[in-house]
This record gives structure tokens, sequence and C-alpha cells, in this order.
């Protein structure tokens, strides 16, 4: 029993120090991705978040607003999966050949089923989405005005009759 519980605390030390180890260098993953047109560089860090985006200096001159939005959100949506694909491959072998509940304690209920598989974050990629036909400037750029909006329609109020007292308020200097 000694030799079992002293080989699973070295396991156990083992796979602290990897964890450790897989930690810090998740907290440097990154990606870097250029658009196919040479014209968007994206940097994405550990976090997921937007780290850099740098812009050709021709960018203005060769695409659209809305065209240079959908390349942008592309490669800010694949860099953030790259990260987390990185994440998970540097976490995976930490996890891997973890002791099961029931292993340590005859008796004890299985937990590997709550263990959660680790996806492959590249393989569900979704389809970028379709580019826009029309940009949020091409109104302005047309000098068009938007279509004005419907009348809204009153209900008319009716006439007090002339032997009508207005009621009295406490809004008004009325009688009461």
């Amino acid at each position: 029993m000694k030799d079992q519980v002293d080989s699973l605390l070295e396991k156990f030390e083992k796979q602290t120090a990897q964890l450790r180890d897989a930690q810090a260098a998740a907290a440097q993953a990154s990606a870097t991705l250029t658009s196919k047109d040479g014209l968007v560089r994206a940097t994405i860090d550990a976090t997921g978040s937007l780290a850099a985006l740098d812009f050709a200096p021709v960018v203005f001159e060769r695409t659209t607003p809305a065209a240079l939005a959908n390349t942008v959100l592309g490669l800010v949506r694949h860099g953030t999966l790259q990260v987390k694909q990185q994440v998970a491959d540097l976490m995976a072998p930490v996890t891997e050949g973890l002791p099961d509940l029931s292993d340590l304690i005859e008796g004890a209920p299985s937990l590997q089923g709550l263990m959660p598989k680790i996806p492959n974050f590249l393989e569900e990629e979704e389809a970028p989405a379709p580019p826009r036909t029309e940009s949020f400037e091409e109104p302005i750029m047309r000098s068009e005005q938007p279509p004005p909006a419907p009348p809204v329609a009153r209900r008319a109020r009716p006439e007090p009759a002339e032997d009508d007292e207005p009621p009295s308020s406490w809004m008004t200097r009325g009688g009461n």
C-alpha cells in the first residue's frame, strides 16, 4: 500500500510540474495571421484578444470598408481558434492518464464521464460570414436622406361643451 501511495504522489508531483510548465507556455501562446491578399495582419494573444492589427499602406486603395471589416473579423476569429487549439494541445498531456477516483478508492464511483473531452477548435471553425453588399457609409456617400417616418395617428380630443366647467385639480387653482 505504501508503494502505491508513493507512486501516486510521485505521479502527482510530475503532473503538477507538467501543469505549471503548460500554464507558462499557454500564457505565451499567440497567433499572427495575414490575409490572403496581404493587406491585413492580426495578432491574437493568449487570452484570445486582438493584440495587434496592421494594414498595408495601400489597403484603402485596394478594398472596400465592408470587405476590410470582413477580412479583419475572419482573421480575428481564425486566430482566436488557433490560440485556443494551442492551449488545448498544451494541456492535453497533463490531463491524459489521470487516475480515476475508482482507481484510488475501492468502491468509489468513476468520474471519467465528468471530464470533458478537449475539442479540436480548428475543426469546429465556422464558415466566414458572406460579405455585406452595402456598407453603412453608402447612404452618406450618396447624400441620400433616409425615408421619412410614417405619420403617427393621434386621437382627437373632444371639444368641451360651453356649459362644462373644467375639473378642479391640485394642478389648477380650481375651486376645491
